[in-house]
């Protein structure tokens, strides 16, 4: 996917055909709006992405074909779910779910436990243990910290109920990609 300068705000991002600039709205690269999303681009609540954080993250989860992609704010030893667009198989991937840190696949990946990729839960010694994968139904993972210009620490992540052998670090720089597309949102966050 190739990057692009949006013309109207200058934030450089990703470029599908049909995207808008996450910060701003504005088309991307001169390429046409698409005139309906498809069904899987879908917010938790059966609506359309409606800003610019659920648009980038709508991109994440269909790029990768995840069944949720979300931003976690990690605070006072829990990880707070801030962001979320999923098809509601992943029931706990909801905005204001919080969970304590220790039971979270993030703070394996924050503690350098694990690397940016699970691609089956189930059989990954280091994770098998947290709660949503014993419990179901997480079972593959991809995440990428950030840490926002107030210091504030995010985890932008996906997450999908079947094991991903295809998964890989060509998919983990894509998110990294899409983390400088989501740095000026969170830096602006109260």
């Amino acid at each position: 996917m190739p990057y692009v300068r949006c013309h109207d705000c200058g934030l450089r991002t990703y470029c599908v055909s049909g995207e808008e600039c996450p910060f701003c709205g504005a088309p991307l690269g001169g390429l046409p709006r698409t005139s309906a999303r498809p069904a899987h681009t879908v917010a938790l609540a059966g609506t359309a992405p409606s800003g610019p954080i659920e648009r980038v993250l709508a991109l994440a989860r269909q790029e990768l074909r995840m069944d949720a992609a979300l931003v976690s704010e990690v605070r006072d030893d829990r990880e707070i779910v801030r962001w979320a667009v999923g098809s509601g198989r992943i029931p706990r991937a909801q905005p204001g779910q919080s969970t304590p840190l220790q039971d979270t696949i993030c703070r394996r990946l924050l503690d350098g436990s694990i690397d940016n990729l699970v691609r089956d839960a189930e059989a990954d010694p280091h994770v098998r243990d947290v709660p949503a994968v014993r419990a179901g139904p997480i079972r593959a993972y991809i995440g990428v910290p950030v840490t926002s210009a107030a210091a504030r620490r995010y985890v932008l992540c996906c997450l999908a109920g079947e094991a991903r052998p295809d998964l890989g670090d060509a998919d983990v720089r894509f998110l990294e990609g899409l983390v400088e597309s989501l740095r000026p949102r969170l830096d602006g966050t109260a």
